[in-house]
């Protein structure tokens, strides 16, 4: 009678044991490469919502005799933020940062603290603030760019123009599938 053994032997499991080390060595550089330019692209995305936001409340709200215009307040100081405030004001905090929405304030705010080591904000060099008018032109910090960079280095940058026109790109061609700056 013979005897049938199950199972693998020693020689087998170290064989795929070894094939799947070699694997996540190959594949663990490029996956933390990935993720580096996600996070960054989500932090940008974000702002460039918050942007788009900004000038259709202000085009929705001209009718509004109180505030005619919606100001955001860009914050490169760490840890940074870009909020959005009712008027031409700059906003200084989540409490500050609202626009009347329906009878309530409604704060509006990416920040630094929403995803830890993500992005850094390296311009604008100092707080600035873009308004955008009932119309959605932008009559104060129009090509104010806002720059992220990511803990590997790569960056994105967001420009409004004077129209209004928001737009994204990266310094240098750093990250793919955005035209280079």
């Amino acid at each position: 009678m013979v005897k049938r053994s199950y199972g693998f032997t020693m020689i087998e499991l170290l064989v795929t044991v070894a094939v799947l080390g070699v694997l996540a060595a190959v594949a663990f550089p490029n996956m933390r490469e990935y993720l580096d330019k996600q996070r960054l692209v989500t932090q940008m995305r974000a702002i460039s919502s918050l942007a788009q936001f900004a000038r259709s409340e202000a085009i929705k709200h001209s009718g509004n005799t109180n505030f005619k215009s919606v100001a955001m307040t860009v914050s490169p100081a760490a840890p940074w933020y870009v909020g959005l405030a009712n008027g031409t004001a700059a906003c200084t905090d989540a409490a500050t940062c609202v626009i009347n929405e329906g009878g309530a304030s409604v704060s509006h705010m990416v920040n630094a603290t929403d995803c830890s080591n993500c992005a850094t904000m390296t311009s604008p060099g100092g707080q600035a603030v873009v308004v955008f008018d009932m119309r959605g032109l932008v009559t104060t910090g129009a090509d104010q760019a806002i720059t992220l960079q990511s803990p590997l280095g790569k960056q994105l940058s967001l420009s409004v123009s004077r129209i209004g026109r928001i737009s994204l790109c990266s310094p240098g061609g750093s990250v793919i599938g955005y035209a280079a700056c």
